[in-house]
């Protein structure tokens, strides 16, 4: 029996009788997992999520990396990132979902990769609060709620205005926990063009004059742009992405390896088992085996 796919879920999928339900969700976090119980398992989402822990403990996974979930965990998600988790029943906390349309309609001039837990997927998907933060991002997450459950006029514009101070707020902290600069660069906008590039050609392509080419740089000035935005290089970026889609390949489709490795552009299957296991020190088959 083939496997299914791995499920991409929209925002409408949660409780689509509520206020504006096709860009915009907020939910305290026990009601959420107590109504949503299909989120357990491994997904996609094609929005943006702000999770805050308050209570409770566990692990979420994000893109094959494990985080500890802790009272004051703040996650950050991006548009298509693959997660789950495993949490205790008394896990409590705030959840927000927003779509692109929702932030840009109130913000023209601003753009999401602003701030920078949403900059690049290579930054750190988690931010610990120390408890006075934790109190403050609490306060403007009980806000929205607020406003969510009011019939007041202006509503969705007030619910944009408390989500916009909640992700100033949260990128001051994340700035000054991470040491990642807040405000987009040149620099940053120059990244988020090479990321969709990637996204959009790493099966096929996999040289670095390519991509250089694609943002009209020397190959100089592209690894100069990938180790001042993430600390790598060009060619780590693609094995990078290559090999998270491998993992992903493996873990949720019944594909065989010398059919992903068809699949991410390899004639080689060798060549690509030797590549994942350089960079994740086991093989593909044991790789498979270990997450199922």
């Amino acid at each position: 029996m083939t496997k299914e796919s791995l499920p991409v879920y929209q925002i409408p999928d949660f409780e689509p009788e509520r206020f504006d339900s096709a860009t915009f969700y907020y939910s305290k976090f026990a009601h959420h997992l107590e109504k949503h119980k299909f989120i357990q398992k491994p997904h996609k989402h094609d929005f943006y999520i702000v999770l805050l822990i308050t209570a409770g403990s566990g692990t979420h996974s994000i893109d094959f990396k494990e985080y500890i979930v802790a009272p004051g965990t703040v996650f950050f998600l991006h548009p298509g990132q693959v997660h789950s988790w495993r949490l205790s029943a008394d896990s409590e906390g705030h959840i927000l979902f927003f779509s692109t349309q929702f932030y840009s309609f109130g913000f023209p001039a601003k753009n999401l990769a602003s701030f920078p837990f949403f900059a690049s997927s290579s930054h750190p998907s988690l931010l610990n609060l120390q408890s006075d933060q934790s109190r403050e991002i609490d306060f403007y997450f009980s806000e929205i709620e607020k406003e969510t459950e009011s019939s007041g006029q202006s509503k969705k514009e007030v619910l944009r205005s408390y989500t916009e101070i909640l992700l100033v707020k949260l990128g001051r902290i994340y700035q000054a926990t991470h040491g990642l600069g807040q405000g987009m660069l040149p620099t940053e906008d120059r990244f988020k063009l090479l990321e969709a590039a990637i996204e959009a050609h790493f099966r096929t392509n996999r040289h670095a004059s390519f991509y250089a080419d694609q943002l009209s740089l020397s190959l100089k000035q592209l690894n100069r742009l990938t180790k001042t935005s993430v600390g790598k290089t060009i060619s780590e970026l693609l094995l990078d992405r290559v090999i998270l889609e491998s993992q992903r390949l493996l873990t949720y489709s019944d594909a065989t390896v010398a059919e992903i490795a068809a699949q991410l552009g390899f004639d080689d299957p060798s060549y690509f088992t030797r590549l994942f296991r350089k960079k994740i020190a086991t093989t593909p088959e044991r790789f498979r085996k270990s997450v199922r």
